[in-house]
């Protein structure tokens, strides 16, 4: 016989759905939270959305498909967190939480002793993606950020683990399948400690629309069907998706004014310009190069940037 089931502190009995707060470990700060349960034995599935408070079709998205799916048509346990870093979604801010200025998504599994941003990563490690039998990151081009739909799946992980995560990111409409080298983001430690996970990217400087959370929730139903979540067959995907098996992550490692060469989906050659940065008094302090014959994945569009922001990727 199903049982019922407690997230937060949230209890749901088989074929039911309930909202409410989940509390962040050892703090007065909490998470919107959305518990199904389903009428039927499957998988448990975690959806993150808003780890960065300033992406906003993700966001959305997750806030309606926590209204919209029924616990009837589902078969085992989905839980939806909207939005995790809802101090920064509240403020307008992008990447940080307000109040330790700290990036959740590079502190994973967390820490407990931590600040706030440590104590959430934390929480989310221990209550939510280690409970799951498959774990998915939705994020999106932040505030200041643009970018194409693409997804990204573990590459450091159990061969099983990377297998199973791939198989899921084919089943997506994205330009782009990256397969990432990172260990510290929220789908990359799941995945270390033997949880399939996916992030997905779409959308970005600061803005949402309709269009795009439709084709986001799309998405997210059809990986469903895939994990056997909600019935019905998978849709295959519009196009073959790209796929990056190398991938250049550019910071600043200078604060100032930030001006791209390139546009979002160029194909660049090695040693090609890609980007500069100057002072507020026009004096170049850093150029930026490509190293090998990549194409553009992702661009920071403000023209501030400060040091260790992230400022543009590119892969093959």
């Amino acid at each position: 016989m199903r049982k019922e089931i407690t997230f937060g502190e949230i209890t749901v009995k088989p074929g039911e759905k309930k909202s409410g707060f989940a509390p962040v470990y050892a703090s007065d700060f909490s998470i919107p939270l959305t518990v199904i349960n389903g009428i039927q034995a499957g998988k448990t599935v975690v959806i993150t959305s808003g780890i960065h408070g300033g992406e906003y079709p993700c966001i959305e998205t997750a806030i309606e498909l926590a209204q919209e799916i029924d616990p009837l048509t589902v078969s085992g346990q989905l839980i939806i967190l909207h939005p995790v870093n809802i101090q920064a979604f509240q403020a307008r801010m992008s990447y940080i939480v307000p109040e330790d200025g700290k990036n959740i998504n590079r502190l994973f599994p967390g820490d407990k002793m931590g600040t706030i941003s440590d104590r959430i990563a934390y929480t989310i490690t221990t209550e939510y993606s280690d409970r799951a039998d498959f774990y998915i990151d939705l994020h999106g081009g932040d505030i200041h950020e643009s970018l194409p739909p693409y997804v990204y799946y573990p590459g450091i992980a159990d061969e099983k683990v990377v297998a199973q995560s791939k198989a899921a990111a084919e089943v997506l409409n994205a330009d782009f399948i990256v397969k990432s080298s990172a260990t510290t983001g929220a789908y990359n430690s799941a995945a270390i400690r033997g949880i399939p996970s996916l992030l997905i990217e779409l959308g970005g400087k600061g803005l949402w629309n309709l269009e795009e959370v439709i084709f986001y929730k799309n998405n997210i139903t059809n990986l469903l069907r895939h994990l056997h979540l909600l019935k019905g067959p998978v849709q295959i995907p519009r196009q073959k998706a790209y796929e990056i098996t190398k991938a250049e992550y550019i910071d600043a490692s200078e604060s100032g004014c930030w001006y791209p060469s390139v546009n979002l989906k160029d194909t660049v050659r090695k040693g090609q310009k890609i980007g500069q940065i100057k002072d507020v008094f026009g004096n170049t302090k850093e150029e930026i190069f490509a190293a090998y014959d990549a194409v553009i994945l992702f661009i920071t569009v403000s023209l501030a940037i400060n040091a260790n922001d992230p400022i543009i990727t590119y892969g093959i």
